[in-house]
Protein backbone atom coordinates (compact mmCIF):
# COMPACT_ATOMS: atom_id res chain seq x y z
CA UNK A 1 0.00 0.00 0.00
CA UNK A 2 2.98 2.56 0.74
CA UNK A 3 4.13 1.35 -2.78
CA UNK A 4 0.82 2.32 -4.37
CA UNK A 5 0.91 5.92 -2.09
CA UNK A 6 3.99 6.81 -3.96
CA UNK A 7 3.38 6.06 -7.12
CA UNK A 8 -0.14 7.86 -7.18
CA UNK A 9 2.17 10.57 -5.33
CA UNK A 10 4.54 10.77 -8.71
CA UNK A 11 1.37 10.41 -11.13
CA UNK A 12 -0.11 14.11 -9.59
CA UNK A 13 3.53 15.60 -9.43
CA UNK A 14 3.96 14.66 -13.32
CA UNK A 15 0.51 15.86 -14.27
CA UNK A 16 0.05 18.98 -11.74
CA UNK A 17 3.84 20.02 -13.08
CA UNK A 18 2.82 19.27 -16.93
CA UNK A 19 -0.26 21.60 -16.22
CA UNK A 20 2.03 24.20 -14.95
CA UNK A 21 3.81 24.32 -18.00
CA UNK A 22 0.80 24.46 -20.31
CA UNK A 23 -0.60 27.11 -18.11
CA UNK A 24 2.49 29.01 -18.00
CA UNK A 25 3.08 28.67 -21.72
CA UNK A 26 -0.48 30.11 -22.24
CA UNK A 27 0.11 32.84 -19.95
CA UNK A 28 3.82 33.73 -21.49
CA UNK A 29 1.79 33.85 -25.11
CA UNK A 30 -1.16 35.80 -24.34
CA UNK A 31 1.37 38.55 -21.96
CA UNK A 32 3.75 38.47 -25.23
CA UNK A 33 0.30 39.85 -27.45
CA UNK A 34 0.07 42.77 -24.97
CA UNK A 35 1.20 46.66 -26.52
CA UNK A 36 3.81 47.62 -24.92
CA UNK A 37 3.88 50.88 -22.77
CA UNK A 38 6.12 53.89 -23.17
CA UNK A 39 8.57 53.99 -20.44
CA UNK A 40 7.69 55.91 -17.32
CA UNK A 41 10.49 58.20 -15.23
CA UNK A 42 9.61 55.15 -12.42
CA UNK A 43 11.42 52.41 -14.36
CA UNK A 44 14.34 54.63 -14.68
CA UNK A 45 14.42 55.21 -11.31
CA UNK A 46 14.21 51.29 -10.13
CA UNK A 47 16.24 50.48 -12.83
CA UNK A 48 19.39 52.97 -11.49
CA UNK A 49 18.64 51.78 -8.30
CA UNK A 50 19.31 48.07 -9.72
CA UNK A 51 22.77 49.22 -10.94
CA UNK A 52 23.77 50.59 -7.92
CA UNK A 53 22.56 47.90 -5.44
CA UNK A 54 25.26 45.60 -3.94
CA UNK A 55 25.84 43.01 -1.46
CA UNK A 56 27.20 43.31 1.61
CA UNK A 57 30.60 41.90 2.24
CA UNK A 58 30.35 39.79 4.85
CA UNK A 59 27.21 38.17 2.76
CA UNK A 60 29.73 37.83 -0.30
CA UNK A 61 31.76 35.42 2.08
CA UNK A 62 29.04 33.43 3.63
CA UNK A 63 27.66 32.49 0.51
CA UNK A 64 30.55 31.13 -1.29
CA UNK A 65 30.53 33.60 -4.24
CA UNK A 66 33.79 33.56 -6.29
CA UNK A 67 35.08 36.46 -8.75
CA UNK A 68 35.00 34.34 -11.08
CA UNK A 69 31.32 33.08 -11.03
CA UNK A 70 30.36 36.87 -11.09
CA UNK A 71 31.94 38.08 -13.99
CA UNK A 72 30.91 34.94 -15.65
CA UNK A 73 27.34 36.30 -14.75
CA UNK A 74 27.62 39.89 -15.77
CA UNK A 75 28.60 39.02 -19.35
CA UNK A 76 25.59 36.90 -19.48
CA UNK A 77 23.05 40.03 -17.88
CA UNK A 78 25.33 42.24 -20.30
CA UNK A 79 24.55 40.10 -23.21
CA UNK A 80 20.76 39.64 -21.81
CA UNK A 81 20.96 43.73 -22.17
CA UNK A 82 19.85 43.79 -18.05
CA UNK A 83 22.42 46.40 -16.40
CA UNK A 84 22.29 44.77 -12.73
CA UNK A 85 25.38 44.52 -10.41
CA UNK A 86 26.22 40.90 -11.33
CA UNK A 87 27.40 39.92 -7.31
CA UNK A 88 23.96 41.43 -6.09
CA UNK A 89 22.19 39.20 -8.82
CA UNK A 90 23.95 35.78 -7.82
CA UNK A 91 23.32 36.57 -4.23
CA UNK A 92 19.70 37.14 -4.43
CA UNK A 93 19.81 33.89 -6.48
CA UNK A 94 21.52 32.01 -3.61
CA UNK A 95 19.16 33.70 -1.13
CA UNK A 96 16.44 32.50 -3.25
CA UNK A 97 17.44 28.90 -3.89
CA UNK A 98 18.06 28.93 0.26
CA UNK A 99 14.13 30.09 0.24
CA UNK A 100 12.89 27.64 -2.07
CA UNK A 101 14.55 24.53 -0.47
CA UNK A 102 12.20 25.82 2.91
CA UNK A 103 9.25 26.40 1.25
CA UNK A 104 9.81 22.53 -0.47
CA UNK A 105 10.78 21.52 2.99
CA UNK A 106 7.51 22.91 4.30
CA UNK A 107 5.15 21.53 1.69
CA UNK A 108 6.41 17.82 2.34
CA UNK A 109 5.93 18.12 5.75
CA UNK A 110 2.47 19.69 5.09
CA UNK A 111 1.87 16.21 3.34
CA UNK A 112 3.11 14.07 5.82
CA UNK A 113 2.27 15.58 8.88
CA UNK A 114 -1.76 17.08 9.05
CA UNK A 115 -0.33 19.74 11.73
CA UNK A 116 1.30 21.62 8.99
CA UNK A 117 -1.96 23.33 7.07
CA UNK A 118 -1.55 25.69 3.98
CA UNK A 119 -4.62 27.69 1.94
CA UNK A 120 -2.78 25.34 -0.88
CA UNK A 121 -2.45 21.62 -1.92
CA UNK A 122 0.69 20.71 -0.69
CA UNK A 123 1.64 19.16 -3.35
CA UNK A 124 1.03 22.64 -5.48
CA UNK A 125 3.65 24.11 -3.48
CA UNK A 126 5.79 21.10 -3.53
CA UNK A 127 5.95 21.37 -7.25
CA UNK A 128 5.85 25.39 -7.23
CA UNK A 129 9.47 25.29 -4.93
CA UNK A 130 10.80 22.28 -7.42
CA UNK A 131 9.90 24.57 -10.63
CA UNK A 132 11.36 27.65 -9.09
CA UNK A 133 14.30 25.57 -7.99
CA UNK A 134 14.96 24.16 -11.69
CA UNK A 135 14.95 27.97 -12.42
CA UNK A 136 17.17 29.29 -9.51
CA UNK A 137 19.67 26.33 -10.00
CA UNK A 138 19.86 26.20 -14.07
CA UNK A 139 20.04 30.21 -14.72
CA UNK A 140 22.11 30.21 -16.68
CA UNK A 141 20.89 28.44 -19.29
CA UNK A 142 17.70 30.80 -19.26
CA UNK A 143 20.19 33.56 -19.67
CA UNK A 144 21.78 32.14 -22.21
CA UNK A 145 18.56 31.64 -24.20
CA UNK A 146 17.37 35.16 -23.04
CA UNK A 147 21.00 36.49 -24.94
CA UNK A 148 20.33 34.24 -27.99
CA UNK A 149 16.48 36.14 -28.06
CA UNK A 150 18.20 39.60 -27.38
CA UNK A 151 20.59 39.11 -30.32
CA UNK A 152 17.75 37.46 -32.13
CA UNK A 153 15.71 41.04 -31.93
CA UNK A 154 18.90 42.51 -32.74
CA UNK A 155 19.73 40.94 -36.12
CA UNK A 156 16.27 41.96 -37.13
CA UNK A 157 16.27 45.74 -36.37
CA UNK A 158 19.55 45.50 -37.56
CA UNK A 159 18.53 43.93 -41.09
CA UNK A 160 15.40 46.58 -41.16
CA UNK A 161 18.34 49.54 -40.72
CA UNK A 162 20.23 48.25 -43.35
CA UNK A 163 17.55 47.68 -45.44
CA UNK A 164 16.33 51.55 -45.05
CA UNK A 165 20.12 52.57 -45.44
CA UNK A 166 20.24 50.82 -48.90
CA UNK A 167 16.95 52.51 -50.13
CA UNK A 168 18.75 55.97 -49.06
CA UNK A 169 22.19 54.76 -50.80
CA UNK A 170 21.30 57.46 -54.13
CA UNK A 171 20.18 60.17 -52.01
CA UNK A 172 22.45 63.14 -50.78
CA UNK A 173 21.92 63.37 -47.36
CA UNK A 174 24.35 62.34 -44.82
CA UNK A 175 24.98 58.99 -43.02
CA UNK A 176 24.04 61.00 -39.72
CA UNK A 177 20.38 62.08 -41.58
CA UNK A 178 19.86 58.71 -43.21
CA UNK A 179 20.59 56.76 -39.58
CA UNK A 180 17.92 59.61 -38.13
CA UNK A 181 15.26 58.58 -40.32
CA UNK A 182 15.74 54.87 -39.68
CA UNK A 183 14.85 55.28 -35.69
CA UNK A 184 11.36 54.84 -36.49
CA UNK A 185 11.91 51.66 -37.33
CA UNK A 186 13.62 50.42 -34.36
CA UNK A 187 12.13 49.11 -30.77
CA UNK A 188 15.08 47.12 -28.79
CA UNK A 189 18.11 49.23 -29.82
CA UNK A 190 16.11 52.33 -30.07
CA UNK A 191 17.60 53.65 -26.58
CA UNK A 192 21.25 52.71 -27.77
CA UNK A 193 20.67 54.27 -31.68
CA UNK A 194 19.45 57.08 -30.40
CA UNK A 195 22.82 57.57 -27.99
CA UNK A 196 24.52 57.02 -31.04
CA UNK A 197 22.82 59.74 -33.00
CA UNK A 198 23.23 61.99 -30.63
CA UNK A 199 26.80 61.31 -29.79
CA UNK A 200 27.65 61.48 -33.73
CA UNK A 201 28.90 64.90 -34.32
CA UNK A 202 31.07 65.01 -30.92
CA UNK A 203 33.33 61.72 -31.80
CA UNK A 204 31.70 59.16 -34.92
CA UNK A 205 33.86 56.60 -34.30
CA UNK A 206 33.94 56.42 -30.90
CA UNK A 207 29.81 56.80 -30.98
CA UNK A 208 30.10 53.67 -33.06
CA UNK A 209 32.32 51.66 -31.19
CA UNK A 210 30.42 52.86 -27.90
CA UNK A 211 27.10 51.80 -29.86
CA UNK A 212 28.60 47.83 -30.35
CA UNK A 213 29.90 47.54 -26.75
CA UNK A 214 26.34 48.07 -25.51
CA UNK A 215 24.66 45.66 -27.56
CA UNK A 216 27.87 43.21 -27.35
CA UNK A 217 26.58 41.21 -30.09
CA UNK A 218 28.59 40.16 -33.28
CA UNK A 219 25.81 41.23 -35.74
CA UNK A 220 25.92 44.88 -33.56
CA UNK A 221 30.12 44.74 -33.97
CA UNK A 222 29.61 43.70 -38.27
CA UNK A 223 26.85 46.67 -38.34
CA UNK A 224 29.10 49.15 -36.50
CA UNK A 225 31.95 48.35 -38.75
CA UNK A 226 29.98 48.80 -42.14
CA UNK A 227 28.91 52.00 -40.55
CA UNK A 228 32.20 53.70 -39.91
CA UNK A 229 33.20 52.47 -43.51
CA UNK A 230 30.20 54.28 -44.86
CA UNK A 231 31.16 57.15 -42.60
CA UNK A 232 34.70 57.61 -44.06
CA UNK A 233 32.88 57.06 -48.12
CA UNK A 234 29.78 56.59 -48.69
CA UNK A 235 31.03 54.67 -51.95
CA UNK A 236 28.50 52.42 -54.08
CA UNK A 237 31.46 49.50 -52.88
CA UNK A 238 30.34 50.11 -49.23
CA UNK A 239 26.88 49.79 -50.08
CA UNK A 240 27.85 46.29 -51.86
CA UNK A 241 29.25 45.40 -48.50
CA UNK A 242 26.06 46.35 -46.84
CA UNK A 243 23.95 43.92 -49.27
CA UNK A 244 26.34 41.58 -48.24
CA UNK A 245 25.75 42.20 -44.56
CA UNK A 246 21.83 41.67 -45.11
CA UNK A 247 21.95 38.47 -47.18
CA UNK A 248 23.95 37.12 -43.84
CA UNK A 249 20.98 39.03 -41.60
CA UNK A 250 18.62 37.29 -43.34
CA UNK A 251 20.28 33.70 -43.26
CA UNK A 252 20.70 33.69 -39.50
CA UNK A 253 16.84 34.77 -38.81
CA UNK A 254 15.95 31.95 -41.32
CA UNK A 255 18.00 29.45 -38.76
CA UNK A 256 16.60 30.87 -35.86
CA UNK A 257 13.42 30.67 -37.19
CA UNK A 258 14.01 27.25 -37.83
CA UNK A 259 15.05 26.05 -34.45
CA UNK A 260 11.81 27.99 -32.82
CA UNK A 261 10.23 25.24 -35.48
CA UNK A 262 11.79 22.42 -34.20
CA UNK A 263 11.27 23.47 -30.41
CA UNK A 264 7.91 24.22 -31.04
CA UNK A 265 7.46 20.88 -31.94
CA UNK A 266 8.83 18.91 -29.34
CA UNK A 267 6.54 20.90 -26.77
CA UNK A 268 3.75 20.39 -28.65
CA UNK A 269 4.89 16.41 -28.33
CA UNK A 270 5.21 16.20 -24.76
CA UNK A 271 2.00 18.48 -24.04
CA UNK A 272 0.16 16.08 -25.95
CA UNK A 273 1.22 13.73 -23.43
CA UNK A 274 -0.89 15.68 -20.69
CA UNK A 275 -4.75 14.47 -21.67
CA UNK A 276 -2.93 10.86 -21.83
CA UNK A 277 -1.16 10.93 -18.37
CA UNK A 278 -4.56 12.17 -16.89
CA UNK A 279 -6.69 9.09 -18.18
CA UNK A 280 -4.30 6.69 -16.79
CA UNK A 281 -4.25 8.65 -14.04
CA UNK A 282 -8.04 8.79 -13.24
CA UNK A 283 -9.21 5.99 -14.92
CA UNK A 284 -6.48 3.39 -15.72
CA UNK A 285 -4.54 3.60 -11.94
CA UNK A 286 -7.30 2.28 -10.08
CA UNK A 287 -7.89 -0.80 -11.84
CA UNK A 288 -4.58 -1.80 -11.70
CA UNK A 289 -4.19 -1.04 -7.84
CA UNK A 290 -7.02 -3.25 -7.52
CA UNK A 291 -5.11 -6.18 -9.51
CA UNK A 292 -2.06 -5.39 -7.41
CA UNK A 293 -4.55 -6.09 -4.43
CA UNK A 294 -6.21 -8.84 -5.63
CA UNK A 295 -2.87 -10.52 -6.81
CA UNK A 296 -1.66 -9.76 -3.38
CA UNK A 297 -4.65 -11.96 -1.82
CA UNK A 298 -4.07 -14.78 -3.73
CA UNK A 299 -0.53 -15.18 -2.76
Amino acid sequence: MVIESKQLFVLQIASNLLLFTLIMTVLYQCLVQFPVKAKRWRSLYVKRALQKAQLPGWLFKVLGMSGKRVEEKRQLLYGCGMWIDAAFYEGSRRLSIIGALLIAGGGYLALKFSFFTFHLHPVYIVVGAGCMLVFLIFDKKALLQLKEQRAHRIVKEIYIISHHLLYYNDSRMNLHRKLTLCVSQTRSVRAHFQVLLNEWYQDAEAAIQTFKMRLGTDEAHSFGETLNALRMNEHDTYYELLKQRIQDYKEKMEMVRDSRKETVSYVLFVLAGLPILNTFRVFMYPWIAEGQRLFNSIN
